[in-house]
């Protein structure tokens, strides 16, 4: 909840938002332990928060290691945005504008996890460029399987069933 007093002036824009119960900056996740095994479930969540932004029309232009929050939901990982000021809402995204944003969350969790390996943080086995490069890799995968466009013919509909299995 939040106020803002009114005397008249006019007030800049302001985004009120409620906590989110149970969650964590993905900085905090690296920097307590998480394991290599744990590392494709979370860069699968974040891909997707990416990928739903960018279906969205949404250029978030600030994804970190801090900016993603992380919170269990039933048996899978759920990825969270904040801190949005770099954000931009569009009708849809260029391909230009995807990439620079996925160029720019690429680069930053690798510094992030840099960071964090510098200061003994890191778990041991989890290589920070290796990690970020990662999430180029699935998003690539997942936006092509959500907006590639596969055409059938009329005696080729048991390709729909091979496609959903």
């Amino acid at each position: 909840s939040g106020r803002v007093a009114d005397d008249g002036r006019p007030l800049p824009a302001v985004l009120v938002t409620e906590h989110l119960r149970f969650s964590l900056p993905y900085r905090s996740l690296f920097s307590h332990g998480v394991t290599t095994e744990h590392i494709p479930q979370l860069i699968d969540a974040m891909v997707i928060l990416l990928v739903r932004l960018h279906l969205a029309g949404f250029y978030w232009g600030d994804c970190s290691l801090s900016n993603t929050l992380f919170r269990r939901d039933a048996d899978a990982l759920q990825a969270y945005i904040i801190d949005v000021e770099t954000g931009e809402l569009h009708e849809s995204l260029t391909d230009g504008q995807r990439m620079l944003d996925l160029q720019i969350a690429t680069e930053n969790v690798a510094g992030d996890l840099t960071d964090l390996q510098a200061g003994g943080l890191l778990a041991d086995g989890i290589d920070p460029i290796e990690t970020a490069l990662a999430i180029e890799d699935s998003y690539r995968k997942l936006w092509t399987e959500l907006t590639d466009i596969e055409e059938f013919r009329v005696d080729e509909t048991f390709r729909v069933d091979q496609r959903l299995c």
